[in-house]
């Protein structure tokens, strides 16, 4: 396979700057570069190396998004960390972001945003933000849209 050179990464719209993501992966190599491209881009980033830090960050500041590894270690993978999240009352719109090559197969959730390959370019992911965030936001401001709000229209 040739050479491809990474997609361009855009910030935030003026509007977005700032808005906090979550990031939880057990590989430090993954949370530092999440944290630095999402960092020089303009979110406020919050990392986590597993559910335990994860949940109590979220306590403390509940993010707008999540990227969630998939398979964090056990005893709480990805999954069982997105619905402590809603079980502790923070509902927050989650990608996971996977080595899983398999993604294709996995069940679909209304509150999974977007399921991303770690193999795919990161510039994929970042695009996903913006329009998470701001159907995250109107979400907030109107409490009786349900779960399936979270995710943007493209990624339905």
């Amino acid at each position: 396979m040739p050479f491809q050179a990474p997609k361009p990464l855009h910030p935030p719209p003026p509007e977005l700057v700032g808005s906090d993501v979550l990031v939880v992966d057990d590989e430090r190599a993954w949370r530092t570069i999440l944290q630095t491209d999402l960092g020089m881009l303009g979110y406020r980033v919050w990392v986590a190396r597993d559910a335990g830090e994860a949940l109590a960050i979220a306590r403390r500041r509940p993010p707008e998004v999540a990227i969630i590894d998939l398979m964090l270690p056990e005893p709480t993978d990805g999954w069982a960390l997105m619905r402590k999240l809603r079980l502790q009352g923070t509902p927050t719109p989650v990608i996971f972001y996977t080595a899983d090559s398999t993604i294709a197969d996995l069940p679909r959730d209304p509150s999974v945003v977007r399921f991303v390959s770690k193999s795919q370019d990161r510039a994929d992911l970042y695009a996903l933000l913006p329009p998470t965030i701001r159907c995250w936001r109107r979400r907030r401001a109107s409490p009786e849209a349900n779960h399936a709000h979270l995710r943007p229209p493209a990624a339905r």
